[in-house]
C-alpha cells in the first residue's frame, strides 16, 4: 500500500476532521465446521460475483494521494475457487479485487458461508481470502479504525459497502461449492520475467550473501537486468524478485480435450498497481487485465490470481496510464497462458489444513520509521522534493535532512507539533485500535503446501519463510503464498531491511521480530500440517472499525450539473489514452444516459449490480446481434468501456459511458444496451453518418480540437427512451 504513515495522520484529521461519533462495532460468532462427508472423489467449483461498488467511495491504496470514484474501467470481482478431497475434507480460496482483506471481513464471509449460505462443512480455518491489491478499489471497509483513516483520501466506516462485499464474497464461496465436480489438479511452473521489479535495492541488499546467492540464480536462469527509472534502482532491479509463475488449473474429470478448465489458480507476487493515484475509476489493474482476457478466451472459466510475497516489487511499468497497465496484464496473461499448454504435473492427495491467531502486540510497541513520508523508491511522497529519504542515514552529517531514516514512536509529540498542534487523544484512540493478532493458515492441498501471509512481505523474507516452511513440513515442493489474506498488518522487512529503513521496513508496526514471529507460526503449522483439531466450541469475534460514515454518489457529488462533457475526458486522461499511439486520446464515441441513483440490493444476497452494464449489438442479415470482436462479445466485461457518473441531482444520476472502440470495429449500424440489474433498456442506435462510426476519422479528429465543435459531434444530454426504433438519442 502506497501510504503516508501513522505519524502523517494528524495532516489527515486536520484535513478531514476528527468525527466524534461512535465506533461501529463488528461482532459475530464462528461456528466450528460440521464433521465432513466421504464423497469418494475429489471435487472442484468456482465461481465469481461482482464486486464493484457505486461510484462516490474513496480509492483505497494511495491515501491521502487517492480519488473519488467517478465509476467503472474494469469491474472488480470476488472469484472464490472450492476444494473437497475424497475423504469429504474442503477448502476455499477466494481472490478478491480489493486492497486489503481486513480480519473482521473475512470473520463475517466465514459466518455468513456457515450460517446464510448453508456449508457448515466450511469453517473459519478453511477459507482463504485475499486481496489482489490494487490501489483502485474501494476503501473505508475496514475493521481496524487506523486503516479507514490513513489508507484512504477519507476517514470513516462504511456499514453498507463492509455488508455489500461479506455477502458478495461468501456468494462467490457458496457458487463455488454448489457448482463443484469432480476434478483433477494438474500444476506448471516458470520464471516470468518483465513484470516486476525491486522498488527497494539498497535494502534488498543488505541482505548480504543470501540476497547475492538470489541475484546468482535468477541470473543463472537468465532473468534479465534492466534499468528502471528510478536513480537508486540500477540494472539489476528486474533480477532482485522472484520472478517464478505457478499455475494450478483444475481440469474435468473425466477427461475431456474439448472442456475448458474448471478453475485457473495462478500464484506471482508484484505490486499490481500500474494505474496511478489520479484514477478516478475503479479498475482491477494489471491481474484485472490478464484475468479478463483469460476468461473471455477460455469460456467458463474462472481464473484468479494469488498475490505473493510483493512488499518490495513494483510492476515494471512505464508510464501510470491503461496502456502501460494493458501492456504489463498482458504479460502476465502470456505467461498463465504459456503454462496451461504445458502437460505439467498431477496434484495428487488429500486436503489439510493449520490455522492459528497469531498475537503480534506482545512482540514490540508499534512504531514506525520518519522515512516512511517520503514513500516508497517506486512511488514517492511529495515530501521526497523536501528533502525526506529512505534509508538510516542519521549518523552522516553531511546527508542529515530532518526525519531522515529515523525510528519513532507513531505517538511522537515531537513530530506531531511539528506538524500541526491537535488534541492527541483522537489519535490516541485510534492507535489502539490497530490489529494486534492476525489469523495465518498453512494448508496442504494434495503435495502443494499453501502458506498465507496478513500483509505485505518482502522478496527475501518471503524466501526465507518458504524455505523454513518446506523444511519443516519435509516437503521438496516450491511453498506457494497467498498475500494480504485473511488481515492486513502492513509490511514485513528482513532484519537487516528493517534497518536499512527504506519504505518498506520503516513501515512495519510492530518491528523485524514481528516477520520471525509470522514465521515461526507458519513453520509450526507446517510441521503440524492436517493434525490439528477442529474446534469443538464457537469462537467470538469483534472488531472496533471506528466512526460510521456514508459514501457514495449522493454524498460525494462532486461534480456539478453543468459539468461539460469536455471536462470528463479530461478527468480520466490516464484511462483514455491510446494504447497503440501512448498519447490523449479524446475522441473516443460516447453515451450519456439518466437513471435513477445507484442504491445497494435490497436483498443483501442478490446477485444485481448496483453500477449499470452496457454492451454494443451490431445489425446483422438476421437482426441485431451481440457485437463480436476476435469471438468475444464487446461489453463492459471487458477492456474497452469506461462509465462514469457526471452529475447526481434530484434522485437521479448522469452517466457518461465511454467505448474505447478496437481498431478492428467496422459496422454500418450499432446499437447500445444499458441494464441495470435484470433490467436491460435500448438506448439508441447508431447509423453510418454519427460519430460512433466516424470517429476515427482525421477530419473529425480535427474539427474536434476547438471546443465549439465539440457539441455538434457527441450526443445531446437527454434521458433516452425506450423505444428499438428511436434514433433520436445519438445526433
Amino acid at each position: 500500500m502506497k501510504r503516508y504513515s501513522l505519524i502523517f495522520m494528524p495532516i489527515f484529521v486536520l484535513m478531514f476532521g476528527i468525527c466524534g461519533c461512535m465506533s461501529v462495532k463488528i461482532k459475530g460468532s464462528l461456528p466450528p465446521p460440521a464433521t465432513p462427508v466421504a464423497s469418494n472423489e475429489f471435487r472442484v467449483g468456482a465461481a465469481k460475483t461482482d464486486i464493484t461498488p457505486m461510484p462516490g467511495y474513496p480509492m483505497a491504496g494511495f491515501a491521502a494521494a487517492g480519488r473519488l470514484s467517478r465509476g467503472v474501467w474494469t469491474r472488480l470481482y470476488a472469484r472464490a475457487i472450492y476444494f473437497e478431497d475424497m475423504q469429504g475434507r474442503s477448502m476455499a480460496l477466494v481472490s478478491c479485487d480489493l486492497w486489503s482483506i481486513p480480519g473482521g471481513l473475512a470473520d463475517r464471509v466465514a459466518e455468513l458461508v456457515a450460517t446464510e449460505y448453508g456449508i457448515p462443512q466450511l469453517g473459519r480455518e478453511q477459507i482463504v481470502i485475499s486481496a489482489t491489491h490494487t490501489h483502485n478499489g474501494p476503501g473505508n471497509y475496514c475493521t481496524s479504525a487506523l486503516y479507514n483513516l490513513m489508507a484512504s483520501s477519507q476517514q470513516g466506516f462504511d456499514m453498507d459497502l463492509f455488508d455489500f462485499l461479506s455477502h458478495r464474497v461468501a456468494g462467490a464461496v457458496a457458487q463455488a461449492w454448489q457448482s463443484r465436480k469432480s476434478a483433477a489438479l494438474i500444476r506448471s511452473e516458470t520464471r516470468l520475467a518483465g513484470i516486476g521489479r525491486n522498488r527497494s535495492l539498497g535494502a534488498f541488499l543488505q541482505n548480504g550473501q543470501s540476497a547475492q546467492d538470489f541475484l546468482q540464480e535468477n541470473q543463472n536462469a537468465n532473468i534479465p537486468a534492466c534499468v528502471t527509472l528510478f536513480p537508486t534502482g540500477g540494472d539489476i532491479a528486474c533480477q532482485a524478485i522472484d520472478p517464478t509463475l505457478t499455475v494450478i488449473r483444475a481440469e474435468p474429470r473425466p477427461s475431456d480435450p474439448t472442456a475448458e478448465p474448471i478453475a485457473v489458480m495462478a500464484f506471482y507476487a508484484v505490486h499490481p498497481t500500474v494505474m496511478g493515484s489520479s484514477t478516478e475509476v475503479y479498475s482491477s489493474d494489471v491481474f484485472g487485465v490478464a484475468k479478463t482476457i483469460l476468461e473471455q478466451e477460455l469460456g467458463s472459466s474462472v481464473v484468479a490470481v494469488f498475490n505473493g510475497a510483493e512488499g518490495d516489487v513494483s510492476a515494471d511499468w512505464e508510464r501510470r496510464d491503461r496502456p502501460a497497465t494493458l501492456k504489463v496484464g498482458k504479460l502476465l496473461a502470456d505467461g498463465i497462458r504459456n503454462l496451461l499448454q504445458q502437460p505439467g504435473q498431477d496434484v495428487t492427495g488429500q486436503i489439510r489444513f493449520g490455522f492459528t491467531w497469531c498475537r503480534l502486540d506482545d512482540v514490540a510497541k508499534p512504531m514506525v520509521g520518519a522515512s516512511l513520508l517520503a514513500g516508497s523508491e517506486a512511488d514517492w511522497s511529495f515530501l521526497r522534493d523536501a528533502g525526506w529519504r529512505e534509508g538510516l542515514v542519521e549518523n552522516d552529517p553531511a546527508r542529515q535532512v530532518p526525519g531522515h531514516g529515523t525510528k519513532m514512536d507513531p505517538l511522537s509529540t515531537e513530530l506531531v507539533h511539528a506538524w500541526v498542534p491537535l488534541n492527541l487523544s483522537a489519535l490516541l484512540e485510534n492507535i489502539a485500535k490497530l490489529p494486534k493478532r492476525t489469523g495465518i493458515g498453512v494448508y496442504g492441498l494434495g503435495q502443494a503446501t499453501i502458506a498465507t501471509l496478513p500483509g505485505e512481505f518482502t522478496t527475501m523474507l518471503g524466501r526465507q519463510i518458504a524455505d523454513s516452511i518446506a523444511a519443516a513440513a519435509g516437503n521438496n515442493e516450491r511453498v506457494l503464498f497467498i498475500g494480504l489474506a485473511n488481515e492486513y498488518v502492513s509490511y514485513f522487512t528482513t532484519e537487516p531491511e528493517h534497518d536499512a529503513q527504506h519504505y518498506e521496513g520503516a513501515s512495519m508496526l510492530y518491528g523485524p521480530g514481528s516477520g520471525q514471529r509470522i514465521e515461526q507460526s507458519l513453520v509450526d503449522l507446517g510441521a503440524n500440517l492436517g493434525q490439528a483439531p477442529l474446534r469443538a466450541i464457537p469462537q467470538k469475534y469483534s472488531y472496533d472499525a471506528g466512526a460510521k460514515k456514508k459514501f457514495g454518489v449522493k454524498q460525494f457529488n462532486l461534480l456539478l450539473h453543468t459539468e461539460r462533457l469536455r471536462d470528463t475526458y479530461s478527468s480520466l486522461a490516464n484511462v483514455l489514452m491510446d494504447e497503440a499511439l501512448g498519447i490523449p486520446a479524446p475522441y473516443h464515441p460516447f453515451l450519456v444516459f439518466i437513471d435513477t441513483n445507484p442504491k445497494w440490493p435490497d436483498d443483501p444476497r442478490s446477485s444485481d449490480r448496483v453500477t449499470p452494464s452496457v454492451s454494443i449489438e451490431e445489425k446483422t442479415a438476421t437482426g441485431f446481434q451481440p457485437l463480436q470482436i476476435a469471438g468475444i462479445g464487446e461489453t463492459d466485461e471487458g477492456l474497452n468501456f469506461v462509465t462514469t457518473v457526471i452529475a447526481s441531482f434530484a434522485g437521479k444520476s448522469r452517466w457518461n459511458t465511454i467505448w474505447m472502440a478496437p481498431a478492428s470495429v467496422d459496422s454500418n449500424a450499432l446499437k447500445v444496451f444499458v441494464s441495470h440489474g435484470l433490467h436491460s433498456h435500448f438506448l439508441g442506435r447508431a447509423t453510418d453518418n454519427t460519430v460512433w462510426i466516424h470517429y476515427k476519422s482525421q477530419e473529425l479528429r480535427k474539427k474536434a480540437d476547438t471546443d465549439d465543435e465539440i457539441p455538434t459531434l457527441v450526443p445531446s444530454i437527454q434521458e433516452y427512451t425506450i423505444d428499438i426504433d428511436n434514433n433520436a438519442g445519438f445526433r
